[in-house]
């Protein structure tokens, strides 16, 4: 069985599942905020399952997937390179950085990064969340590294990189300092926060869809005989 990409209906769904995680979650929030205090174990559930701040649910596992399959392609895309005996350390790289960030939103790697950060520069303001420090300079290090292999990129993929990147880096950094800032002064027990965070979790989720249809589009672009295929457990038995 042959498996044909149909790369913008892949883009539509991610988008769909963004916005119905999106709206589960302000929700999530509501439903704290309405029962702060006077929880009960339904509350509790829909708080667990779906709000973006927490860890080990719904949204956490969607991203950290997302990551992941952009991780995949990436290795294949390297793979590929490797066997025609052109360039491929940078895509393995990426492939590298992406299975990463897919640990990292899955286990929180970053916010361990937390208080030694603060207590090492004693950040105030917008880098009151001071974990994101050593991943300002990791990404200004890889964008220095990396400037050359992305001008030689075909212009539309090299406009999606970019989309993504904006996306992913603007919700990370940008919505994680916005949230800091408020932080420091409000606290975090706080509407405004909530929806800072939310913002920050979608922006992540989209950057990471973008880069994903932009893989989909290099792979069908530059690989025009790539193809997945799929046998039955019955065609493998009767070729055995």
């Amino acid at each position: 069985m042959k498996f044909k990409l149909k790369k913008s209906k892949i883009l539509r769904i991610l988008f769909i599942i963004i916005g119905l995680l999106f709206v589960t979650n302000l929700i999530a929030v509501y439903v704290r905020f309405q029962t702060m205090g006077m929880e009960n174990k339904v509350s509790r559930l829909i708080i667990k399952m779906f709000d973006f701040n927490l860890e080990a649910n719904l949204p956490t596992y969607f991203s950290s997937l997302l990551l992941m399959c952009n991780g995949f392609l990436l290795a294949i895309i390297g793979g590929s390179y490797k066997k025609i005996g052109q360039k491929f350390w940078h895509w393995y790289g990426l492939a590298a950085i992406f299975i990463f960030l897919a640990f990292d939103e899955m286990i929180q790697i970053h916010e361990q990064l937390r208080a030694p950060m603060e207590a090492m520069f004693n950040t105030t303001g917008l880098l009151y969340f001071a974990w994101f420090i050593p991943y300002i300079i990791a990404v200004a290090i890889i964008g220095i590294a990396y400037f050359k292999f992305m001008m030689r990129l075909p212009k539309h993929i090299l406009k999606l990189f970019i989309i993504a990147g904006a996306l992913y880096v603007g919700g990370a950094v940008g919505m994680e300092m916005l949230g800091g800032w408020h932080a420091e002064v409000h606290g975090e027990k706080t509407v405004t926060y909530a929806l800072m965070y939310s913002f920050e979790e979608a922006l992540e989720m989209s950057g990471a869809a973008v880069f994903l249809y932009a893989l989909l589009s290099y792979i069908t672009g530059e690989f025009k005989n790539f193809k997945l295929k799929f046998k039955s457990k019955k065609k493998k038995k009767a070729e055995a």
